[in-house]
């Protein structure tokens, strides 16, 4: 009798049906933030009879719309603060529009939001100073705008930050030390910020011991590396191209043992180029010309068999010397750019095992003596430069040189 009871009173009481057609709710939000971008193109199928999970640009999650994607789709009016009307939106991305207007400060109403790109748009002004609001960010790309100021520094308490771009923008201010307090950072790009008031990389930067990529090329930076640099164990490239770096480079850069991409170039690097640069066995790239180098090269760049990319040009100041024989271990080789490294002697024979090789400038040096006759097997060159040097001899069939 009892089980009677239970099983008549299961039954009297309804069934939640859980829906498997997306909210509705969602649908008007999406529909109204198409009105207020104008209509694009890109939004015909958008329409009231269809499910938002089916339209172009939108991602969902069990029924739900966690992803914004509108990349490229010529918007060209504000962002409306309804986006965060979408109480699961994790992602937002907007890259390479003509976005106007500052940084969108409703979007800290997006409380689940993880990825933010706002890159390749017309926003201006500063990136507020309580960014930080924003607390569950993984990824945030605000590069190729036109925000200026200073880049404040709770941008540090971001804790779950991975990748932080800001290149290519109009600050004219600083950046914080306290970019060195995110401790799961990644990716660190902060290039071509030429408006930056000029500064050191901050000893605090060494505490980023998950960066795999530090790019800070043409960031107005001054003064020396520091040596917390040989802390970043995790780094993969090394981008500080084209600043006012001066020193000499840290003799323990070998320490970033997993490094691939190595750009120093176009700075004021002094002294000689460390031994230890050769036991970096993972590099692929080598940039280091343009600088002010006045001792050597060392003959250990031999010993980097992974070693795709070397740059020593336009650094007169070398001290003078010939194309060390343990060059000729670098069989992956397929660019070589020596212009004006002030090298003597004549061009090694073993140039001519360089299969791979494209791109291939000795010019403006003090080299003699004649080309070696196995250059016509390599193949794959399609730059060769050997001009204002002091060459005689015959010029191999097949070979052209660049005036």
């Amino acid at each position: 009798m009892r089980l009677l009871l239970v099983l008549l009173l299961l039954l009297s009481i309804p069934f939640e049906v859980i829906s498997q057609t997306p909210n509705t709710e969602e649908r008007t939000i999406l529909l109204h933030l198409k009105q207020k971008l104008g209509n694009p193109p890109f939004f015909q199928s958008w329409t009231s009879t269809s499910s938002p999970c089916d339209w172009p640009g939108i991602n969902c999650t069990e029924n739900s719309v966690t992803g914004i994607s509108l990349r490229n789709i010529n918007i060209t009016q504000k962002l409306p603060s309804i986006i965060c009307n979408l109480k699961n939106l994790t992602v937002l991305d907007l890259a390479f529009n003509y976005i106007p207007g500052e940084f969108p400060t409703f979007l800290y109403n997006c409380t689940k939001l993880q990825v933010l790109d706002l890159s390749q748009n017309y926003f201006v002004g500063p990136i507020p100073s309580d960014i930080n609001r924003i607390s569950g960010l993984q990824y945030i790309d605000l590069g190729a705008n036109n925000f200026s100021g200073d880049i404040p520094p709770r941008i540090g308490r971001l804790s779950e930050l991975r990748t932080l771009y800001l290149h290519q923008n109009e600050f004219n201010g600083t950046f914080p030390k306290e970019i060195g307090d995110l401790s799961n950072l990644e990716v660190l790009g902060l290039a071509y910020n030429d408006k930056f008031v000029p500064a050191k990389i901050p000893e605090e930067f060494g505490k980023l011991k998950r960066l795999k990529t530090l790019w800070m090329a043409d960031a107005n930076l001054i003064g020396e590396i520091p040596d917390s640099i040989a802390n970043l164990s995790s780094l993969e490239s090394l981008d500080l191209w084209n600043n006012y770096l001066l020193g000499q480079i840290p003799s323990d850069i070998n320490r970033i043992s997993g490094l691939q991409v190595l750009d120093l170039g176009a700075n004021y690097f002094s002294g000689d180029i460390p031994p230890n640069v050769g036991r970096l066995s993972e590099l692929r790239t080598l940039f280091l010309d343009w600088n002010e180098f006045n001792g050597t090269f060392p003959k250990e760049i031999g010993n980097l068999s992974n070693l795709e990319v070397l740059g020593l040009a336009s650094n007169k100041k070398f001290v003078p010397a010939t194309i060390p024989d343990e060059f000729g271990k670098l069989n992956m080789l397929k660019t070589m750019l020596m212009r004006d490294a002030n090298l003597i002697g004549e061009i090694p024979d073993f140039i001519a095992n360089f299969s791979s090789l494209r791109y291939f400038d000795l010019s403006r040096n003090n080299l003699v003596g004649s080309i070696p006759s196995g250059f016509v097997l390599l193949k794959n060159l399609i730059h060769l430069d050997l001009s204002n040097n002091r060459l005689s001899g015959v010029i191999p069939t097949s070979v052209e040189l660049d005036e």
